[in-house]
């Protein structure tokens, strides 16, 4: 990718203030578009994850529930889930959800085969990925969850790339996790493309989730 800015020379780049290694950052205004539903803005991955954190935290706020919740937004997710690994090492959880965004398998030019999740059908609940294979008693107890309060939701599975549940759930002697993710057209694009009613099931069926577990029920979940 070239970025043109205008500059005659190395020498007069540098006299611009670029520097090796400044970030370049893409214009692309959060639109609603004609179809209300759906939302288009740069880096859904994974601003999105960030704000359905937000919003559970605030699902939350002055609720009763037996759990101390940490949302946290992770950095260098993409060359290596660092930022995962280190947070994970702080907190110590004993569930986690990794929440991002996953393929949209309704985007011209993929195919069932490479991505099988629609669209405003629910979020979805990563069965395995590159960097780990979810946790069947967490994915059981979330799916159960969901069936109980009619919130709907999609399986996925990805042979390549991961989230960061793939790091948390190595952390210490190991980690409940299940990534958790919102189907979007043209990731990693200056444009992607996501549902409204996807993002807010995520925040619902999570909120829910986190009401429902306790102590034992994380015990059942960990050691049954």
């Amino acid at each position: 990718m070239f970025i043109d800015i205008g500059a005659t020379s190395k020498e007069e780049a540098m006299e611009f203030g670029v520097r090796p290694g400044d970030s370049v950052v893409p214009v692309c205004e959060f639109t609603v578009m004609k179809n209300e539903k759906f939302l288009m803005a740069k880096a859904w991955d994974n601003r999105i994850g960030c704000a359905i954190a937000i919003d559970v935290l605030r699902g939350l706020k002055g609720v009763s529930h037996p759990n101390v919740v940490y949302g946290v937004g992770t950095v260098q997710e993409e060359v290596g889930l660092r930022g995962a690994r280190t947070s994970a090492h702080l907190i110590e959880p004993d569930i986690a959800f990794g929440v991002d965004v996953g393929i949209a398998g309704d985007t011209p030019g993929v195919t069932e085969k490479e991505a099988l999740a629609k669209m405003g059908e629910g979020p979805q609940i990563v069965l395995y990925d590159a960097s780990m294979v979810s946790h069947k008693g967490l994915r059981d107890f979330v799916t159960d969850v969901a069936d109980e309060l009619s919130i709907p939701y999609q399986f996925d599975s990805m042979a390549g790339g991961g989230t960061d549940s793939g790091a948390i759930h190595l952390t210490a002697h190991g980690v409940p996790a299940l990534s958790i993710t919102v189907a979007t057209r043209y990731i990693h694009t200056h444009a992607a493309i996501l549902h409204r009613d996807d993002y807010e099931n995520a925040v619902k069926l999570i909120t829910e989730v986190i009401k429902k577990l306790d102590l034992e029920t994380v015990h059942e979940i960990t050691f049954d």
